[in-house]
């Protein structure tokens, strides 16, 4: 059985080039492979085994078309997609509030929270009035 030396290390961030002590313990060979510049901070652990066998990695080794596959795309106002699913009482309930916040509001001088209940009182009359029809 052969030798693995793996060394423990650090690295310069290549982002904020900052010094960064890796997680992990590599072989030499390997830590010059993926780092510009890096630094062996310490003695070498020494463990039985196949220098050519497959080792952890910190990065997931993954092709292009995997990657695309795996990807999620956000979706940053998933709530604007679809109406409200909400009953005509609901709705009124909220009508009801919005309109004693939007009094509370102007009274407080608080405009801008006061126009988006506005905006929202209305916005729901229209839905309300779209299902009445339909």
């Amino acid at each position: 059985m052969a030798r693995v030396d793996l060394y423990p290390f650090r690295f310069r961030d290549p982002v904020t080039g900052r010094w960064v002590r890796a997680r992990y313990r590599a072989a030499r060979d390997e830590i010059e492979r993926r780092y510009v510049e890096y630094e062996i901070i310490g003695r070498a652990e020494v463990r039985a085994g196949d220098p050519d066998a497959p080792r952890f990695t910190p990065h997931r080794e993954q092709t292009m078309e995997v990657a695309q596959q795996d990807a999620v795309v956000a979706e940053f106002q998933p709530h604007l997609g679809e109406l409200p699913a909400i009953d005509a009482t609901e709705i009124g309930l909220l009508q009801l509030f919005l309109r004693r916040y939007v009094t509370y509001c102007a009274r407080r001088g608080r405009y801008a929270a006061m126009n988006g209940a506005v905006r929202l009182f209305a916005e729901l009359g229209g839905t309300l009035s779209a299902r009445r029809r339909g």
